[in-house]
């Protein structure tokens, strides 16, 4: 049976069908059931599941609600495992996967959690917070007769919860961005289900390379895994990004900066890169995005190598448009699977 949770304006998100396959290829069924299925219908979207019975998040007593951000936190952090450890199309659209706009998105149905407008703009990062919490079943909890769903203008519960960097808008035309540190800082904790085998890690990022200042190594795409959500301080709206990139050319010494967030705007810049001691630089230039007029202001990224596959590098303003003496903010990177300029 299939029950019809949801419905919202705009399109089906961009790539949502390869991503659940990637999941449910590699993590199976039960981690892919977690994202309920778009279907477009006029000039909007309906959100469905398979099953019998669904409550929305808010028509759970507080035990079951904490049940269900536990399941839907545990099958997030499996994928998220995979995002990190392997180069594919998890890693690539992960990012933008794991928010959704408020806690009104969070069903159970027949027990199991399941999220709606995943893929857009994110209030509510589900990871945030995530403890190594016993699960427990919330299959039991479901009244005889549902009552009625309840659409609550509690648009904005759970924004306590979001973990991003918050970029902020100046005025006037064109809007100029900057980054700042995030908002909080996210704890996650052992998650609950163990993760699946998988092959060994490439070396991406090769010690001895790095060590001897070799741009060469980094020839290819890089995406950032954390630290993706944007916020107006205007309108004080936020705008998940969902895919971030800096490719660099054959030489390593410089490239392309581009973000596209949830919404499909695209801004792009030039950067060059260069090492001073064992810190990699990149001094990115304005990114600029045709579709809207904003650009990020230009930001220099310090970044240390973490592993043989990641790097988290600190972002500082570094433009003469816009002074500033805030904290910078961490970004955490790693090979993407796009391989190309």
């Amino acid at each position: 049976m299939i029950v019809h949770l949801d419905k919202s304006t705009g399109g089906v998100p961009a790539a949502a069908q390869a991503f659940v396959a990637a999941v449910r290829d590699r993590l199976g069924v039960d981690h892919a059931a977690l994202f309920a299925t778009p279907v477009a219908q006029g000039d909007g979207v309906v959100w469905t599941s398979e099953g019998d019975k669904s409550l929305n998040f808010f028509e759970f007593d507080a035990s079951a609600q904490d049940a269900l951000l536990l399941q839907a936190g545990s099958i997030l952090a499996d994928i998220r495992r995979v995002a990190e450890s392997e180069n594919g199309v998890i890693r690539q659209y992960f990012p933008g996967m794991h928010q959704i706009p408020s806690l009104d998105c969070l069903f159970g149905v027949d027990g199991r959690a399941v999220v709606t407008r995943w893929g857009g703009a994110g209030g509510v990062d589900l990871l945030t917070g995530f403890s190594d919490r016993k699960l427990k079943s919330v299959g039991a909890v479901f009244p005889p007769l549902p009552p009625r769903l309840l659409r609550s203008a509690l648009a904005g519960v759970g924004a306590g919860l979001l973990v991003a960097a918050v970029w902020v808008c100046l005025l006037p035309l064109p809007s100029i961005c900057k980054v700042v540190p995030p908002l909080e800082h996210a704890h996650l904790a052992a998650e609950v289900h163990p993760a699946a085998a998988r092959p060994p890690p490439v070396d991406d990022l090769p010690a001895t390379k790095w060590q001897a200042h070799d741009l060469s190594m980094l020839k290819g795409c890089w995406h950032r895994l954390t630290n993706m959500v944007a916020v107006n301080i205007e309108t004080h709206i936020p705008q998940s990004v969902a895919l971030w990139t800096f490719c660099f050319d054959d030489r390593g010494d410089g490239g392309q900066q581009t973000l596209q967030y949830t919404n499909n705007s695209i801004c792009k810049g030039r950067f060059t890169s260069h090492f001073e001691g064992d810190t990699l630089i990149i001094e990115a230039d304005r990114c600029l995005s045709i579709s809207t007029g904003q650009n990020f202001l230009a930001t220099t990224y310090r970044c240390t190598r973490l592993d043989q596959e990641k790097a988290s590098c600190l972002g500082y303003t570094n433009d003469p448009r816009y002074s500033n003496h805030d904290k910078p903010s961490e970004g955490l990177f790693q090979r993407s699977a796009v391989s190309t300029l």
